[in-house]
């Protein structure tokens, strides 16, 4: 899994590419949670590159959404792809966060 971060008009983006499995959740998780820990807490998280996310990697996103959000800002999900989608809806995930078809329309929601 590769992870490539860059900011936009003080939003944090997250590509990410490959998948999201035990490994990748970790790196994951490292990633935003350094990111909180500078003080960001406005995010976006490209997934069109995504095949693949577990159980783990959910938990990470929930945890970030949730400190985010204490914080005035948020963690917005862009560009799934239809399986990962799919998977979000099925456990409820898409009720809890903002997803968005795009990166474009995820970073005008804030």
């Amino acid at each position: 899994m590769n992870i490539i971060e860059r900011e936009e008009n003080g939003v944090l983006i997250f590509t990410v590419e490959g998948r999201i499995d035990s490994n990748g959740a970790v790196e994951l998780d490292e990633a935003l949670q350094t990111a909180v820990r500078e003080g960001n807490h406005k995010m976006v998280l490209d997934m069109v590159q995504v095949q693949y996310i577990n159980s783990a990697a959910l938990r990470t996103l929930a945890d970030i959404i949730t400190q985010n959000r204490a914080q005035g800002g948020d963690l917005k999900l862009a560009a799934l792809t239809p399986k990962v989608k799919r998977v979000l809806q099925i456990v409820g995930f898409d009720q809890f966060s903002d997803i968005h078809d795009t990166v474009a329309e995820a970073l005008a929601g804030f």
